[in-house]
């Protein structure tokens, strides 16, 4: 059985990975308000409905980059926790049964 510290370095890896992902979404959801909020204040200002309406369109785009996310933080999180249980594994077959049990309660319940 990989030793913890091998273990807690492959999850720091893709938790890493994630980051950029996360990172970017927040990015987009932070330039759809802006963005759309200023095009909202310039349609009210020139008085044209249309370029108001564009501009809600854009700030709610802010809406899916949240989702987005959030499921990558909570991706995170899920792999994160998953260094407890093969931290305490002993052989192959527990390290296995912890990961099985694991991705079958996180992930099977969301999909079914």
């Amino acid at each position: 059985m990989a030793d913890v510290r091998s273990v807690k370095v492959v999850i720091d890896e893709a938790i890493r990975e994630n980051r950029f992902g996360e990172r970017l979404c927040y990015c987009f959801a932070t330039t759809f308000v802006l963005v759309g909020v200023g095009v909202i204040i310039w349609g009210a200002r020139s008085g044209d409905g249309v370029v108001s309406i564009a501009g809600s369109i854009a700030g709610i785009l802010f809406w899916p980059a949240i989702r987005e996310a959030r499921q990558i933080r909570k991706e995170n999180m899920t792999i994160r926790l998953l260094e407890t249980p093969l931290s305490m594994a002993t052989t192959a077959d527990s390290a296995a049964k912890a990961l099985r049990d694991a991705f079958i309660s996180l992930w099977v319940k969301k999909n079914a």
